[in-house]
């Protein structure tokens, strides 16, 4: 065999696997999905841990995209106090007037009942999508001492809500419930809160992201990206019951 042969061999290998590798990187002319989060002290472990961007980033399958999440983050603010905030300087309404977003996610407060729930719910669905933005529920658990009637509240009126708007809910009041299991014990049920067992702690902040992720891309969160502090074992199950709740309230939706 000839050397000039061998050179254009081995330079047809190289550029074959050069393509291939090129391939498989992500395509940085995609502009990273744009999402804002609008809620209140449940959502600040998700936005400072960058939760929802890191399970995208670890996410290598095909059809993959980065996400850019911003929050409009109040302590103990409903979507009513957040609607009555008007237009005032990084309010909810001034940053999706002024914002280019694809995904907004409405969280409210844990103890909201149906009738201060539902119109403030309908006024930021009607906002977001004048703005071609999909509006997204994002339907939290409740506080421990209102375990599980709390819990069960929230998923129903948001649940409810989706369906009359046809607008995605991110369900995690369910997918804590599916990972409590019945009859949860004490130390597994304070495991997804933080000391006051009220807001949540970063096991809980995981589920949730996973939840949103899937709600966002309809993709699987399960062995993606997760803090290391969280054991093996535990993000698998967390992974799992956030994929299998996604996946049930998208069914319960089309019913």
């Amino acid at each position: 065999m000839s050397r000039p042969f061998l050179l254009m061999t081995t330079f047809s290998v190289l550029s074959f696997s050069l393509s291939l590798l090129y391939a498989l990187q992500p395509d940085s002319n995609i502009k990273p999905m744009q999402v804002l989060l609008i809620g209140n002290s449940q959502c600040p472990t998700i936005i400072a841990n960058q939760l929802i961007e890191n399970l995208a980033k670890s996410d290598s399958k095909e059809g993959s995209r980065s996400i850019k999440i911003v929050g409009c983050i109040k302590g103990g603010a409903s979507l009513k106090s957040h609607w009555d905030a008007g237009l005032s300087p990084m309010s909810a309404r001034s940053m999706i007037a002024s914002g280019t977003y694809n995904f907004i996610v409405l969280q409210d407060i844990y103890n909201v009942e149906e009738p201060a729930f539902a119109p403030y719910a309908r006024l930021f669905c009607a906002l977001i999508k004048e703005k071609s933005a999909t509006p997204i529920l994002f339907s939290t658990a409740s506080i421990i001492s209102d375990y599980p009637r709390g819990f069960e509240r929230l998923h129903r009126i948001q649940l409810a809500l989706g369906k009359e708007l046809g607008v995605p809910v991110v369900d995690s009041s369910y997918a804590y419930l599916k990972y409590l299991g019945e009859k949860p014990s004490t130390e597994r049920l304070e495991s997804l809160f933080a000391k006051d067992k009220a807001h949540l702690g970063l096991w809980g902040s995981y589920i949730y992201s996973c939840g949103i992720y899937s709600a966002i891309t309809n993709r699987n969160p399960i062995n993606l990206a997760a803090p290391h502090s969280i054991p093996v074992d535990v993000v698998k199950q967390l992974q799992e019951a956030a994929w299998l709740q996604h996946q049930e309230t998208k069914s319960a939706m089309n019913k």
